[in-house]
């Protein structure tokens, strides 16, 4: 019996994959299609996406393909408007977001680090592997796949449906999307290669009539994303095709010199709005857009995924060795109202982009796709049973809050920073001052005496502040180390 079986080989799935994998869980992951998906779709890697990337060990790998600071060149027709940095700026360089711009990449290419950084931990995806049917009993969730030479069948301790929208495990388990679908609003997509044009920048154009058209050079190919809002006059638009992407861009933009050729992936797209009520029935889980479909404003789909992903992985690994399967329900308690917020904040931003297009502002648009919020790096739960707050006054850093990088001078007089002691599967503990605490299984404990952390932490006397496995503060004091007690072995009686 496998312990743990996903179900979908995307971002969510590959993260969940490699993180279980560390943490030596012996995890499957399968795969309806039978080749990897080349279609770029997302491309949008957000600062907190990044912070997971970093933790998982390959940051550095997706920074060496992708860009940040795209600037968006508009155009009057043929005529240049302006050209400026307007999309995914990110937030204000500082010590604690060590990455604080978005990464613009295709989504083949982050699935391709994954992958590869699954390998080296000794996993793999298992393609052309498609669930056909989920059931489970008190112990164990039993799932049939058809494969290339017939129907297996599958155990596992837990599975978690991260297949998308169309999810098999989600309409097995009895779980429901429930939503909008905004049919006013949809798409033509596509890679195609673009003779004529500049790669260093998004071209856009926008105008009341026809709405918007941008050209977007993919970093690390010589492909460019092609995207065209469909008029809503158009009650029954064409099929996508090279030979129409070229009659639009003639239409729309009129450029001369300019040609749109090969095109790798053609789609008509139409922006839903939906996600589930559940997170979990019994033993399966969803993730990602199994779980809720969001639309493109913002660039939040495929981040939120990860940051599912990233918070399941280390709870489901703390179960199957022993913990209080009760902190499985933590996972839905989370990350269900995020998903809530994330949802409302990207539909918002897709109407003001769309009323934008009316207005023909495309600056004003590319301005408010993305701010703070859509980084991630403010995501907090607060309100979770493993946050333990104090009874003192709230701190600028608090349990349910992300735990900030920072940089300080270890003990050898060294430079360092805080994400490289949180970096791998471990509880980390953070000791100011003269408070004493023994390492104990997964807890790792590090003396801190340096005024940066001190000032990040907004810690001013000697203090114990505990880190989670995704990077998040449980809590203040020795109270504190009681969320990390709920997490053990509940056959063992380890306190350090």
């Amino acid at each position: 019996m496998t312990e743990v079986l996903i179900a979908g080989a995307g971002p969510t799935g590959l993260t969940l994959a490699c993180d279980l994998a560390r943490r030596g869980i012996a995890v499957r992951v399968v795969e309806k299609a039978a080749r990897h998906a080349t279609a770029s779709r997302a491309k949008t890697i957000q600062p907190r996406t990044l912070e997971v990337a970093d933790d998982l060990g390959v940051a550095e790998r997706l920074l060496g393909l992708g860009a940040v600071h795209v600037p968006t060149r508009h155009y009057d027709r043929a005529r240049v408007v302006s050209e400026a940095v307007e999309a995914a700026v990110g937030v204000d360089p500082a010590p604690g977001f060590p990455y604080p711009a978005p990464l613009w990449l295709a989504q083949p290419q982050f699935e391709a680090v994954l992958r590869d950084r699954l390998g080296e931990l000794g996993g793999r995806v298992e393609p052309d592997r498609e669930v056909l049917t989920v059931g489970q009993d008190a112990d164990a969730v039993t799932v049939t796949v058809r494969t290339a030479t017939g129907i297996e069948e599958i155990r596992a301790r837990y599975v978690v449906g991260c297949d998308g929208g169309r999810s098999v495990v989600r309409r097995e388990a009895g779980l429901e999307l429930h939503g909008t679908r905004y049919g006013r609003h949809r798409w033509y997509l596509g890679d195609l290669r673009v003779d004529g044009l500049d790669r260093h920048c998004q071209h856009v154009w926008m105008s009341p009539e026809d709405g918007i058209l941008s050209l977007f050079p993919l970093p690390g190919t010589d492909v460019f994303q092609f995207q065209a809002s469909i008029p809503a006059g158009d009650e029954n638009p064409a099929e996508p095709s090279p030979e129409l992407y070229r009659r639009i861009f003639a239409e729309r933009a009129g450029v001369p010199g300019v040609e749109l050729h090969d095109a790798g992936w053609t789609s008509l797209y139409q922006i839903n709005v939906c996600m589930v009520d559940r997170y979990r029935a019994g033993r399966v889980f969803l993730a990602g857009d199994a779980a809720h479909i969001h639309s493109p404003g913002g660039g939040q789909g495929m981040n939120t995924g990860v940051q599912d992903a990233y918070n399941l992985g280390w709870k489901l690994a703390a179960v199957l060795v022993g913990a209080d399967p009760a902190l499985l329900d933590s996972y839905e308690q989370e990350r269900l109202p995020v998903a809530r917020v994330v949802l409302d904040d990207s539909t918002a931003r897709m109407h003001m982009v769309m009323r934008a297009a009316g207005d023909g502002d495309g600056s004003h648009a590319q301005r408010h796709l993305t701010d703070d919020f859509t980084t991630g790096l403010t995501i907090a739960y607060p309100e979770s049973a493993l946050s333990h707050r104090g009874s003192g006054p709230r701190r600028r850093v608090d349990a349910g809050d992300r735990a900030p990088d920072a940089r300080y001078t270890d003990s050898a007089g060294r430079p360092a920073r805080l994400f490289d002691l949180f970096r791998g599967p471990q509880w980390t503990l953070l000791a100011f001052g003269g408070t004493e605490v023994r390492p104990a299984g997964s807890l790792h404990v590090h003396a801190i005496d340096d005024e940066q952390v001190r000032r990040a932490y907004d810690v001013t006397d000697d203090e114990l502040i505990l880190v989670r496995p995704d990077g998040y503060l449980a809590g203040r004091g020795e109270a504190a180390l009681d969320v990390w007690r709920r997490t053990q072995d509940v056959s063992a009686a380890t306190h350090p």
